[in-house]
């Protein structure tokens, strides 16, 4: 052992950075006190922060109740269990999170409908709350993003919902919008939109932007984007056309969208993904990227319950979801699986965890995200040694 360490050491440095760029986040903070050289190119190098950020592979997150934090990687199925952070059990748990970079914007519950901000890296174990300017609403939404000119310069975006401020004056701003450089929030003027966000849809982080399924005011189904260097929204393009289905929104190969629909109303339901062409494209529209139709296609969109899925590049979907499992006379077990599905059939199929309710309506407390481990630090925090 005390040889291949040393052998180890005697490497060429630029080969020693190839190494750790291939090695997972996880791994890499336990060899930050190997030498000051490793230290500071694996917590204060942001180049190297960022080249092994975008070589990460995605990570599907979990949230089970206000206890339990489980990570799973869908190449293997091997999934870790940590205890979630104190501050986000009982009263300020997780209602929804937004990705950015490895960071998760995370809105929690607060007093009554009163909603809370933090901003957590799983990997690092840290997190920041972040201080509204006024009032914040469990139905607001909420993005983070980057200026494109420095990456690493984070800004966070809130706006009203529909259902935001009850009996309320509405006298605060509309739209506010805050950089990770100051403690302030900024009112964005002009920044204005037509048409409705869809109420279950928190949004989606790509490439430093937001986008959001919602409804025009002739209830045509479009994406709705803001640009965070522009500090701007934008009708992207229209969603493909839907009856009776749920949407779910996410990341595509890195520079795309994916929106996956389901006809919830059915016994066996078809699942469609439709993706986009490159977000950078002059225009940008869905087309039709993969269909199963076959008997006893998995319900993921089920009810209230949030399902984080992800799409391959070789037309799969994975995706961590939760339904119910069996009736029994006196209530019903939810069963919580891991699906992997191509357009022929269920290819891979895992139970990661059981729980009994006696009405099942879909869980408040249970969600799941995909995301991508990284070393990036929480905006406004200083590493310490």
């Amino acid at each position: 052992m005390i040889f291949s360490q040393r052998a180890f050491m005697v490497l060429p440095f630029e080969l020693i950075e190839e190494i750790l760029h291939r090695t997972p986040a996880e791994s890499l903070i336990r060899f930050k006190t190997a030498c000051k050289r490793w230290y500071n190119l694996i917590s204060r190098d942001k180049k190297f922060m960022y080249n092994h950020l975008d070589k990460s592979p995605e990570r599907f997150l979990r949230i089970d109740g206000c206890e339990m934090v489980q990570i799973m990687d869908p190449a293997t199925g091997i999934s870790s269990v940590t205890p979630i952070p104190h501050v986000f059990r009982d009263t300020y748990s997780i209602i929804s999170m937004v990705h950015c970079d490895g960071l998760m914007l995370c809105i929690c519950r607060g007093h009554r409908a009163n909603a809370c901000l933090a901003v957590w890296n799983p990997v690092l174990r840290k997190f920041k709350w972040v201080k509204p300017s006024v009032r914040c609403w469990n139905s607001d939404y909420f993005g983070i993003g980057y200026d494109n000119a420095s990456r690493d310069k984070y800004k966070i975006l809130r706006f009203w919902g529909p259902l935001s401020h009850p009996n309320d004056d509405k006298s605060d701003p509309k739209f506010e919008i805050k950089e990770s450089n100051s403690d302030s929030w900024r009112v964005l003027l002009g920044a204005e939109f037509d048409g409705e966000v869809d109420l279950d849809c928190r949004g989606v982080s790509v490439k430093g932007n937001m986008y959001w399924t919602a409804e025009n005011n002739n209830k045509d189904g479009f994406i709705l984007s803001f640009d965070f260097s522009m500090e701007t929204f934008k009708d992207l393009c229209l969603c493909p056309p839907e009856s009776s289905v749920t949407r779910k929104l996410a990341c595509f190969d890195g520079d795309r969208l994916s929106l996956l629909q389901q006809h919830y109303e059915e016994e066996s339901p078809e699942i469609e993904v439709w993706v986009t062409n490159k977000l950078s494209d002059v225009v940008v529209s869905f087309h039709r990227y993969l269909s199963v139709t076959k008997p006893g296609a998995a319900a993921l969109c089920f009810n209230m319950a949030i399902t984080g899925y992800s799409v391959g590049k070789h037309r799969n979907i994975m995706a961590w979801c939760e339904g119910v499992d069996h009736k029994e006379d006196d209530g019903r077990n939810v069963c919580i699986k891991f699906y992997e599905i191509d357009e022929g059939r269920i290819t891979k199929q895992i139970v990661t965890g059981r729980y009994r309710q006696i009405i099942y309506r879909g869980s408040l407390n249970t969600r799941s995200y995909v995301y991508v481990p990284s070393l990036v630090s929480i905006p406004g925090q200083r590493n310490k040694r």
